[in-house]
């Protein structure tokens, strides 16, 4: 997300007063997954955050490409819930609340990629040491990925893209402090699944 800061000093009879605003850029991919996104926001301390969206050709055209897809889709008789990731953030978004709900079922069953989710099925009792795997490491795991969800932005995250795998690690400079620091992702034809965090 892009900031610029704009200080404006208004002069009136009584004296003058300092304002601040701030304008940030969304990507368009928020605008298409997340309804009803403030255009301004004030501040306890009285800075004026504006957004827009980012500009540029592939914007509009993304833009149109999710406002057609569901990323988490709710079936209302059976209660399934179906989720989509397109972009690495909307993984990390599912994995997040897997990770805070618990939801060991949902992300066994639709956020692990093929791969994993075979190698897991095929050992015995592959699914209980699934299980406790993220029940034991829950805290750390989310601290990994919220941590990939707003350092990417500012550096803090390294994206390596070879086609089907996607890679994501944290910089040297904060790499010490998580325990778990890789993600690697795997398309599996137009979306996105997890295949192993390290």
């Amino acid at each position: 997300m892009k900031l610029c800061c704009i200080i404006l000093v208004s002069v009136a009879a009584g004296g003058c007063s300092t304002y601040t605003i701030e304008h940030r850029t969304r990507p368009a991919y928020l605008y298409a997954t997340q309804r009803n996104l403030p255009q301004e926001e004030i501040r306890e301390d009285g800075t004026i955050v504006e957004y827009s969206t980012i500009t540029g050709d592939a914007s509009p055209m993304l833009q149109e490409y999710m406002s057609g897809i569901e990323l988490r889709a709710e079936d209302e008789e059976t209660g399934e819930v179906t989720l989509l990731a397109i972009l690495p953030e909307h993984l990390l978004q599912h994995l997040l609340i897997c990770l805070r709900e618990r939801d060991w079922d949902l992300l066994f069953e639709q956020i692990l990629s093929t791969e994993t989710h075979d190698a897991y099925a095929g050992q015995e009792d592959g699914r209980a040491k699934f299980d406790l795997f993220f029940e034991t490491n829950r805290r750390e795991l989310a601290r990994t990925v919220q941590r990939m969800l707003k350092g990417k932005a500012f550096g803090d995250v390294l994206v390596q893209d070879e086609g089907r795998l996607i890679t994501m690690t944290f910089a040297p400079s904060i790499r010490g402090s998580y325990r778990y620091r890789v993600i690697e992702l795997v398309r599996d034809g137009e979306f996105l699944r997890l295949r192993i965090i390290r």
